[in-house]
């Protein structure tokens, strides 16, 4: 997997290597299973403030990775998330920002590419840390991916091959400004 830099916004005295250096899990544990037709990009703005904590872009698809760090169990059901009280030992209301900002930056990401005239089907997805449990019921899907086992996700993104090549190149270079754009092909031969 191609791990694209941050970009630096911070001015021309910024140490430029440094946040490559960083070390990230997620790209580390991805990239021992996606081979070099995967791009890794981070911290990908979209239209909004804040920033997509990462997409991949692949034969698999475009998917939008968000983080959430957390602990406990937390469910769907009629509509509405929940989070279990250890000390009441029930179900009380939970407000699921972190689900709702995975879903949105998948939809933020999804027109950025349709406006671009891509393919703009984003997958997007939450990844768990801690000792969060999330679940639903059967017919209250959440609208994005759950995963807390990377490698998992690793399978899942590779599963399937929707996009080519050239769209994977196009998409790389609309989300990391400093990649060169590839050409497009000629419609006609000579």
């Amino acid at each position: 997997m191609i791990i694209h830099p941050i970009q630096q916004r911070s001015g021309r005295f910024a140490f430029r290597g440094l946040a490559a250096l960083s070390s990230d899990r997620v790209a580390s544990t991805l990239g021992r299973h996606l081979d070099d037709r995967f791009h890794y990009v981070r911290d990908v703005r979209a239209g909004a403030p804040t920033p997509i904590g990462s997409v991949v872009v692949g034969p698999g698809g475009t998917w939008a990775l968000i983080r959430a760090d957390l602990h406990g169990r937390f469910r769907k059901r009629n509509g509405h998330w929940y989070r279990w009280n250890r000390g009441t030992e029930s179900w009380i209301p939970w407000d699921a920002r972190q689900v709702t900002q995975a879903r949105m930056s998948g939809h933020r990401l999804e027109l950025l590419l349709e406006r671009a005239s891509l393919p703009s089907i984003v997958e997007a997805c939450l990844l768990v840390s801690g000792a969060g449990e999330v679940g639903w019921e059967p017919d209250q899907r959440p609208g994005v991916h759950v995963h807390q086992d990377l490698d998992k996700l690793a399978r899942r993104v590779a599963r399937d091959e929707v996009l080519l090549p050239a769209q994977v190149d196009r998409i790389v270079a609309l989300l990391d400004p400093r990649q060169p754009v590839p050409r497009l092909a000629t419609s006609t031969q000579g």
